[in-house]
């Protein structure tokens, strides 16, 4: 077999390696991992010397929203509660931004994802943009999942998409190599027959979902004090709960509602630095582990995290978990499994992704750890720090190269072909105009 890319000399550091860096080459062909080991005689149109490069399966971002990358930082100082009622007047800044707006921001944030290392993110979007959402993301050479909200407005929580406008958005995302699952309401709408309307959506359409879930204290004592009990308990009661379900956060949950995600095999899609800005509180990760629910990383939107840098959001959850259960609460090697396997795991892309494999797709980034003195010493092998390194050490500037279904869509930390220029000009001219609504609302107080 002749390769069509061979990345020779690298330090391939994935699950099937147990996070240890080991020296090996990886070939390419057709979208996939056809070889790992020694390939110096391999035939193959194109060797790169990965050398001084750990190579490790591209970063899965389970939890993002795209539409709030131009309200970077605009959420300062505020709980999600206080900007709740602080940009109601707006919608969310929806009345002072276009399609083209929101399409835009999606296209950065994708850019500063791919830049960073990551390869498949879910996108959680705020307002649809129909077959433009599908094109915005494969267009820049990005995997992702769409969560399209099953209602047409948020505001109006009984108005759903119809089941065939829903499989034609499916349609698009597959034509477009992506997948797609349903986004769920969150506790504020929660109320049974509205649930189960949803779960009957999914069995007719045989969609997953993602929702939020478990995220605030408001939301949870909403719960409490109209249903006597808590939101996963209801989901479970309202038979909303399986293993094409993700929730997101889930900062407030006991004993009992983590043996339920466990039990009916949920996903739990944690921002700990997003958690930690907007101070909903510290997830308990380390006990939902030892449970066996399959914990994934996000970066949330860049209003409420800053970035959309997934080694960022590996370092939050080392610390936060160590601050709150322990210095020996988590390994570095069960988070990079996080930002990876276990996320491809949520959305049932396993055997695809978040592992360096043969008949895996190529989905894979170099960090260029060489002449780096933050990255000094590095052991790699058994009893290394790679490991560490990846977690503690790395960001998204240190990523070299980016290959999606084997297609090197970053070259030396630029992205191949996007105009990041006049992408940053749209969304430079949005964010100006919701800043000056934003001033001139304080200046009216």
């Amino acid at each position: 077999m002749v390769l069509d890319t061979v990345l020779a000399g690298a330090y391939v550091c994935a699950p099937s390696t147990g996070w240890k860096a080991v020296r090996a080459d990886v070939g390419i062909a057709e979208g996939r991992i056809a070889a790992v080991g020694d390939l110096s005689c391999a035939e193959a149109e194109d060797v790169r010397d990965a050398s001084g490069c750990i190579l490790m399966p591209g970063l899965i971002n389970t939890h993002c929203h795209g539409d709030m990358t131009l309200a970077r930082g605009f959420g300062d100082g505020l709980t999600l509660a206080g900007q709740n009622e602080a940009f109601a007047d707006t919608g969310w800044f929806y009345s002072l931004i276009t399609d083209e707006g929101r399409l835009v921001s999606r296209k950065l944030t994708y850019l500063e994802a791919l830049r960073s290392g990551t390869t498949y993110l879910c996108e959680n979007m705020y307002w649809t943009l129909g077959s433009a959402s599908a094109q915005a993301m494969a267009g820049l050479g990005l995997m992702g999942v769409l969560a399209e909200d099953v209602r047409r407005d948020y505001t109006r929580p009984d108005e759903f998409f119809s089941d065939e406008e829903l499989l034609a958005l499916l349609a698009e995302a597959e034509a477009a190599g992506l997948d797609m699952v349903l986004g769920s309401i969150s506790e504020e709408d929660y109320e049974p027959s509205r649930l189960r309307a949803i779960e009957a959506i999914r069995k007719r359409t045989g969609l997953g979902k993602t929702c939020h879930l478990a995220e605030t204290d408001w939301r949870m004592d909403r719960i409490a004090r109209e249903y006597h009990t808590t939101p996963i308990r209801m989901l479970a009661g309202c038979g909303a709960l399986d293993a094409g379900t993700v929730g997101s956060h889930v900062v407030h949950a006991d004993a009992e509602d983590i043996r339920l995600l466990a039990a009916h095999g949920v996903s739990v899609s944690n921002t700990p630095a997003c958690e930690m800005k907007i101070a909903d509180g510290a997830a308990p990760i380390t006990a939902m582990v030892k449970a066996g629910v399959n914990v994934c990383l996000g970066t949330d939107g860049a209003m409420w995290d800053n970035t959309n840098d997934m080694f960022g959001a590996m370092k939050a959850m080392a610390l936060l978990q160590s601050l709150t259960s322990g210095v020996d609460a988590l390994k570095p090697e069960e988070i990079l499994s996080m930002a990876t396997v276990n996320g491809a795991k949520a959305f049932g892309r396993e055997k695809d992704m978040g592992d360096i494999r043969e008949g895996m797709l190529a989905n894979l980034i170099t960090v260029r750890v060489s002449g780096k003195p933050k990255f000094i010493p590095f052991v790699p092998g058994e009893g290394g720090n790679a490991a560490s390194l990846l977690v503690f050490n790395a960001r998204g500037e240190d990523v070299e190269d980016v290959y999606v279904r084997g297609q090197r869509v970053v070259k030396n930390g630029r992205h191949a072909y996007a105009d990041l220029e006049k992408i940053a000009e749209t969304v430079q001219r949005t964010a100006e105009r919701i800043a000056a609504h934003e001033q001139t609302k304080r200046a009216a107080r």
